[in-house]
């Protein structure tokens, strides 16, 4: 696949030195910055609601990091409205679901991407007890099989406000980014999933503020 039909959402991959990009590898340097000196190596992607860009956030975060030469994988944790399989252009299914239920091993549920350093692990098929999945010792697994084979983990989780899913995830990983889109209501509901995430006893990293909903 050539660089000018990729997912146009892949920004730091398609012109990895435009205004972008620069901005996404300041992101991923502030990171190590905001974790006191500890060694960061799993990240949720959130946002108080959807339509407010973290997908493409994530996915640009994992490129840069890709880009420093860290082998890196993204899975997608939106069970509700799964998107990471269409910017990589691979199957939603098999993928987190499958591994959770047991039906298949770590690798098996895992797709190179083109860009080099950065695989992928989809969706799988829906579950509906997903918030007891995530809590569950298959998900401790699935964190710690990853982490045996990566430098970094990037989790794209649902929104924080009506998700209690995402809430589930925040312990097993470093940190988390917080995606927020500009605007005085959507910074009321960001003030509200900080709230929710602190209760959660999650790490906030940092905060990215997206003039525009990608």
């Amino acid at each position: 696949m050539a660089k000018s039909i990729v997912n146009r959402s892949l920004l730091a991959y398609i012109n990895p030195h435009g205004t972008i990009s620069e901005q996404y590898r300041t992101i991923r340097n502030n990171i190590q910055y905001a974790s006191n000196g500890n060694k960061v190596r799993s990240l949720v992607v959130t946002s108080p609601s959807e339509g407010e860009g973290k997908s493409t956030a994530a996915v640009n975060l994992a490129v840069c990091i890709a880009q420093r030469g860290d082998r890196v994988l993204i899975i997608d944790a939106n069970f509700r409205n799964p998107t990471l399989h269409q910017i990589f252009n691979v199957q939603t299914s098999p993928g987190l679901s499958n591994v959770l239920a047991r039906q298949l091993e770590f690798r098996e549920a895992v797709y190179n991407t083109e860009v080099e350093g950065l695989d992928i692990m989809p969706s799988g098929q829906r579950l509906f007890n997903s918030t007891e999945l995530f809590d569950s010792q298959a998900m401790i697994d699935v964190m710690d099989a990853a982490a045996s084979h990566y430098d970094m983990i990037l989790l794209d989780c649902p929104p924080v406000l009506g998700a209690p899913e995402t809430n589930a995830l925040v312990s097993k990983c470093d940190g988390v980014i917080l995606l927020v889109k500009s605007g005085k209501t959507q910074l009321e509901l960001a003030k509200e999933a900080k709230r929710a995430l602190l209760f959660a006893k999650a790490n906030i990293l940092g905060v990215i503020l997206n003039k525009k909903s990608v």
